[in-house]
């Protein structure tokens, strides 16, 4: 009884210890980001779409972790083939959430760190010419959902022991709307790529 009362009460300061080594940090930013996808029927372009925008997002940072929420608003426009990008463009509009692993390497004032994670884009809106493109959420969610796996690195430059600014730049892949994955099970000669990037700055404060 002794032993295991011992066992748990050592279990819990190695727990509190390791909890202590763990800085906690909140922030606000704002990123530029671009997204590029390439349609292909038996290896010759089919299609291509790219969106370019930008947003806001919130994030809490546990020292090897980043969690955010953002909305990204910005133009989607698409061509046939190889031609070019049509003029007219839709205006997009994408909530996203994101966890990011990090490994700070502390380098005096200035900390950088790789990043690698994940990110879900939800699309909340579409329209062209002010009218909604889609009716029905689901119609839109095939359409525009995407799962993202991103790496990238970023650094946090101190202001003071509380304040710091935190730019960073991350590159991903996703695997495509729910509409090309079903595609893919139709035609067999139908293939896809999509890719993109985030700039992003942001100004955060150690609890």
């Amino acid at each position: 009884m002794k032993k295991g009362i011992s066992i748990l009460v050592l279990t819990a300061l190695v727990a509190v210890g390791a909890f202590a080594q763990i800085d906690m940090s909140a922030g606000l930013g704002g990123n530029f980001s671009a997204s590029f996808d390439s349609l292909k029927f038996d290896g010759d372009p089919a299609m291509k779409s790219k969106f370019i925008g930008g947003g806001l997002f919130a994030f809490f940072d546990a020292t090897f972790a980043e969690v955010n929420i953002g909305m990204q608003l910005g133009g989607m426009n698409m061509a046939a083939g190889d031609d070019d990008y049509d003029d007219d463009s839709m205006n997009a509009t994408y909530l996203t959430f994101g966890v990011l692993g990090k490994y700070p390497i502390d380098l005096g004032g200035l900390t950088v760190f790789p990043l690698i994670g994940i990110q879900m884009d939800i699309g909340v809106g579409l329209k062209y010419d002010g009218d909604d493109v889609f009716e029905d959420s689901s119609d839109r969610a095939e359409f525009m959902n995407r799962f993202w796996i991103k790496l990238g690195g970023g650094a946090d430059i101190n202001i003071s022991d509380q304040l710091y600014v935190r730019p960073s730049l991350l590159y991903g892949i996703n695997f495509g709307t729910k509409l090309y994955r079903d595609m893919k099970d139709v035609h067999d000669d139908f293939s896809s790529f999509h890719h993109g990037f985030d700039l992003r700055v942001a100004v955060g404060f150690r609890f």
